[in-house]
This record gives C-alpha cells, sequence and structure tokens, in this order.
C-alpha cells in the first residue's frame, strides 16, 4: 500500500520504505526497531547557557549563534546538570501524511540521561509535524552523574504515525478478550474494569514479590558512565533497596529510582503501546522517561509470552512520597499499527536488551550477578 494510503502508527516494514524513499535520510537499516527507529549522535556537540525551543519559523542553527556557550568534544565526558545540544545524524523529508514523536531509549532512561527532541519551528520537544523537512537536534543533560559518549550512539527513538490510533475503550475490552493484555504474576489474565482500562491499561508498583524490589540513583560527580561499557559496577551508581517490611517505602524529593510494575503486559504485533508520562492526580512523581514498547514485547512473536513486568524510571518533583505496593504508577496507552510488525521484540535479528526482564533491572550498562 502506497505511504499516502497508510492509516496508523508505522510498523517496521513502512518505516524500512521511508528510508527507501529518501524520507528518512542517513539512518542506518540495524537502527530499526519493530515499530520505531533508534536516533544517533553525531559530533556535532554544544554546551548551552539554558534550554530552549525555536519560535515559529526559527531555525536552531540560527538560535546556535547567540546562545552557545562553547561547542564541545566526545572525547570529553557531559558534564553532570549541563545541558548540551547535539546534532543527530539523520534527516528527514517526511510526506504531508505523516509525523513523528520521539522518547528516551530504555538504557538512557535508566541512567537518568533526559533527552528531548528539537527541530526547527517547533515550539514543543519530541514532536515532528506533518512534512517536516530538516535537521534533527537532540538536547541531552545527566541528571545523575557525568556521561561519556561516542559518535552514533543511540539515546532515543522516534516513532511515525499518520494520525492518533490509540485504542478506545471498547476496543481495549475486546482485544483483551483476545490476548490477554494485562497479567498478573502467575500468567493469568486480569479482567479489565472502568478504572484500569480508561484511556489505557493501569499498572501497578510491586514492592513485595522479591527480595530487591528496586534501585535507588546515588548522584555524583567523581564517577563517569561512559555510555559504550557494559561492565559498569552499579554500585558504584546504585544502591538496591529491599523488600519493605510494611510494603511501602519513601521516595526522598529530588531522587531518581528504578521499579518494576506488579503486573505483565502483552504488545500483539498488530499494536504498539506507549508509557504515558506521570498523571499529577496519581502523585507528583515522573512515572517513566523511556516510553516506547514495540510489538511482541511481553508477547513474543506467536503469543508464547504470557506478559513482561514494565520497568519504571521514577523521578520525584516537589515533596516527598509515600509509595505503596499495589498502588497505580503508569498507564500504557496502546496504538494500531498500519500492518502487524514483520518483525517481533526479541526476535534475534533486533539487540532488545529486556525482552526477558522480570523485576527491577538496570540498564545494559552495567554487569549482573
Amino acid at each position: 500500500m502506497p505511504i499516502e494510503q497508510l492509516k496508523g502508527a508505522l510498523a517496521i516494514q513502512h518505516i524500512r520504505e521511508l528510508m527507501t524513499l529518501g524520507h528518512i535520510r542517513e539512518a542506518q537499516d540495524e537502527h530499526l526497531q519493530p515499530s520505531s527507529i533508534d536516533l544517533s549522535v553525531s559530533g556535532e556537540v554544544y554546551r548551552m547557557r539554558g534550554t530552549f525551543l525555536p519560535r515559529p519559523g526559527e531555525k536552531i542553527r540560527d538560535i546556535l549563534k547567540s546562545g552557545i556557550l562553547f561547542p564541545v568534544s566526545l572525547n570529553q565526558p557531559l558534564e553532570l546538570n549541563g545541558i548540551y545540544l547535539i546534532r543527530l545524524n539523520e534527516l528527514l523529508d517526511l510526506p504531508p501524511n505523516i509525523y513523528a514523536t520521539t522518547n528516551n531509549k530504555s538504557s538512557s532512561g535508566r541512567i537518568n540521561l533526559q533527552t528531548r527532541l528539537i527541530v526547527n519551528s517547533v515550539s514543543s520537544f519530541d514532536y515532528v509535524p506533518r512534512g517536516y523537512n530538516g535537521e534533527l537536534w537532540l538536547e541531552v543533560i545527566p541528571k545523575s552523574f557525568p556521561v561519556k559518549l561516542a559518535y552514533a550512539e543511540c539515546l532515543n527513538q522516534m516513532r511515525f504515525f499518520t494520525h492518533d490510533v490509540r485504542l478506545t475503550d471498547d476496543e481495549f475490552r475486546t482485544f483483551n478478550e483476545q490476548y490477554g493484555l494485562l497479567r498478573n504474576a502467575q500468567q493469568e489474565a486480569i479482567a479489565l474494569t472502568d478504572v484500569n482500562s480508561h484511556r489505557g491499561l493501569t499498572m501497578s508498583i510491586d514492592l513485595v514479590s522479591q527480595d530487591i524490589v528496586g534501585y535507588r540513583c546515588i548522584p555524583t560527580t567523581s564517577r563517569v558512565l561512559e555510555y559504550g561499557r557494559r561492565d559498569h559496577d552499579p554500585l558504584e551508581f546504585f544502591e538496591p533497596i529491599h523488600q519493605p517490611k510494611d510494603g511501602h517505602l519513601i521516595m526522598r524529593r529530588g531522587e531518581f529510582y528504578i521499579f518494576a510494575t506488579k503486573e505483565g503486559i502483552r504488545v500483539p504485533r498488530e499494536f504498539a503501546v506507549e508509557m504515558m508520562p506521570y498523571d499529577v492526580s496519581k502523585g507528583e512523581f515522573r512515572s517513566h522517561y523511556a516510553g516506547f514498547f514495540d510489538p511482541g514485547f511481553g508477547y513474543g512473536t506467536n503469543g508464547e509470552t504470557l506478559g513482561t513486568p514494565a520497568v519504571l524510571e521514577v523521578f520525584t518533583h516537589d515533596n516527598d512520597f509515600v509509595l505503596r505496593d499495589g498502588q497505580p504508577i503508569c498507564q500504557m496507552v496502546y496504538e494500531h499499527l498500519t500492518a502487524p510488525a514483520e518483525i517481533a521484540y526479541g526476535d534475534a535479528r533486533l539487540t532488545n536488551n529486556y525482552y526477558v526482564q522480570q523485576g527491577p533491572r538496570l540498564s545494559k550498562h552495567f554487569k549482573m550477578s
């Protein structure tokens, strides 16, 4: 089917077609995921005075003339809380019916490395309008410790859409009967109610099923996380949180945590999922940085997997917060794909580091016992 006639969030085969037709340039085939593409950093990096967004009609390079502190090299670590602007290698020339959104990859989200996409003339982060033609830039802020990057490493990912294709509440109920989208610890389907399926599937925090229920980040300026390494000592950057005796714990203001959900979710190959930003009605914390879940997550290629927990990157805001076992903490919004993804999450042809995750898990940068 021609790109102009597609309806939904683009599956891998249609993202590849965008590349073939020149709508995505300088992209690598190995960066394709089942319903997204990983974006890679170039060597053009600037230290900024502060964060910013373009005004309508304003180009990033025009802003750089007045907003740069100084250009920097990837040979040097990005400093804690420093605000950096990095040009991405990929270029877009989108068709008039296609727009895009971006989010952190799990591996950058789990080290509290904040990334936000910025494009010419758009006064919003992480959004690319229909028909956009131009460069892509990434604002990068290490929020817990210095991070050293290398050329072409991938910190965020992009999805493409023709229009809003989120499932309705009625569709959730229909597809849950077919697939059992939400599962308990025994991998049994959980019945949906008006509360746990309104505008998405609500998932809750797990503080009792394992000895280690989470991790608290240890902010530091004395240790640098090298993004390309896979053998960092986790205890130099995080401390484990053991199961609380009373089933609750206090998250301190301004701290970063890794937790996992009590339930598992399944993402059949005709859907993609986004974990939505925190809901202030559920507490003053952000429940994630990395929010895309590809088709096949918790499902497999042919339904052989019966649910996988979601790992949460949680950052507290204005107040300390008492977190209790079973408390709702995130919402998973399902989207229709343009077609079932040809390759599912966890396929041997892809690099998927968290396919078999159970419980809280640190990023791929750490050696695990």
